[in-house]
């Protein structure tokens, strides 16, 4: 790898073409995206499905979300996520798509490749400028990493929904968010309430490894700060397993470079993809003494609370958000009233809590993937009034 990295900056064309190609990859459905015929003509089809319940805190007022029932036209909404090597992003892919299937708009969906893609992410919304979106949807790599694209979007007057991962930009036109330090909270007091227990069966104070994610993301950071701050303010000994992407193989390494530094480790406390891991590698050693507690929850920590071998996940419902993206690109679009900090209420998941839990908040149907699909081209505004009279 050293060599071949070396040969590459001797020859850097081939650097950019590679990126170049790597781009184009990005930007292309797989052949089982299974774009609609509708979508690929610019249209999309009457879907009719109710949501589950989502209590949001919209400008600091705590309502239940009502979507409307359907746009006015077929708006054409560009929508770019980090990647899909955590299930987390399925969900949200799938809720994307299934939101604007319902409300008759047109949605491209992009992924980067995972977190340290930032200057894809920056090509892809490029693009999609290019294609001249009406709207777009943004869970951003980076806090402030898109700052330039967020500004042009504004000077060409289209919305841009900050979706998820929090964008600081003074251009968002609007924000779909959890709230992390909440995720995070409920973790440490998950871990707080039980440490009496849990100390005595091991005989000794509690030692807790923490696998916050990628370093310089908003929500791995609040998380971070959220709880490390609980958990130290109550003299837990935390060991930091390190960052990295919410890819499984990366999680998988820092989880074994934590056991290897801490192997009598009672609690291991982090991001889904890290506790998936961590289940794994215990399962692996028939280790059934460490409790696993996970920030966030996905369709694969629902089954592994189900089994006993994660203890607590924390749910932001992020099909819930994503849909509520897509409901707000479409309220700016048509001057509808609309919050402009909306936060999704978190709930904490274990045994108890999951069986009566809406799971469409957080798993796709079995089978369903990630979502990807290219945004089509724009069609003459007389097809589109044909097509929908209401508008």
């Amino acid at each position: 790898m050293i060599g071949r990295g070396r040969w590459y900056r001797r020859h850097p064309l081939l650097l950019v073409g590679a990126a170049i190609l790597a781009l184009c990859l990005s930007l292309r459905p797989p052949a089982s995206a299974g774009v609609p015929p509708d979508a690929a003509a610019g249209l999309a089809p009457l879907v009719t499905e109710a949501w589950p319940p989502a209590t949001v805190v919209s400008d600091g007022r705590t309502a239940p979300y009502v979507p409307l029932v359907r746009a006015a036209r077929a708006w054409r909404i560009c929508a770019l996520l980090p990647g899909t090597q955590d299930k987390f992003w399925w969900g949200v892919s799938w809720g994307l798509v299934r939101e604007a299937e319902r409300q008759g708009v047109v949605i491209g969906v992009y992924q980067a490749g995972g977190y340290d893609k930032l200057d894809v992410q920056k090509a892809q919304l490029d693009a999609c400028r290019a294609m001249k979106a009406d709207a777009y949807i943004l869970a951003a790599i980076t806090t402030d990493g898109l700052d330039g694209q967020a500004a042009a979007i504004a000077d060409g007057g289209q919305p841009l929904i900050d979706l998820i991962n929090g964008m600081g930009s003074p251009y968002v036109t609007g924000h779909i968010l959890g709230n992390f330090q909440e995720n995070a909270r409920y973790g440490a007091d998950y871990i707080l309430e039980h440490r009496a227990a849990w100390e005595k069966a091991a005989g000794r104070p509690l030692k807790v490894g923490w696998l916050p994610g990628p370093k310089g993301t908003e929500w791995a950071d609040a998380m971070e700060v959220g709880a490390l701050a609980i958990l130290r303010r109550a003299g837990v000994d935390v060991i930091h397993g390190g960052y990295g992407a919410t890819a499984l193989t990366t999680q998988m390494d820092l989880v074994r470079d934590l056991f290897d530094r801490a192997p009598d480790l009672d609690v291991v406390f982090g991001n889904a993809v890290a506790i998936q891991a961590a289940a794994s590698y215990l399962r692996s050693r028939h280790g059934r003494g460490t409790h696993l507690v996970a920030t966030y929850a996905t369709d694969g920590m629902a089954d592994l609370i189900r089994s006993g071998m994660v203890d607590l996940a924390v749910s932001d419902s992020p099909i819930l958000q994503a849909r509520i993206a897509v409901d707000l690109a479409v309220r700016v679009l048509e001057g509808k009233p609309h919050g402009v900090w909306n936060r999704i209420t978190v709930e904490p998941l274990d045994q108890a809590r999951l069986a009566g839990y809406d799971l469409s908040r957080i798993a796709v149907p079995e089978g369903d993937r990630f979502q990807l699909r290219p945004l089509p081209p724009a069609v003459p505004p007389t097809s589109v009034g044909a097509t929908h009279p209401g508008s």
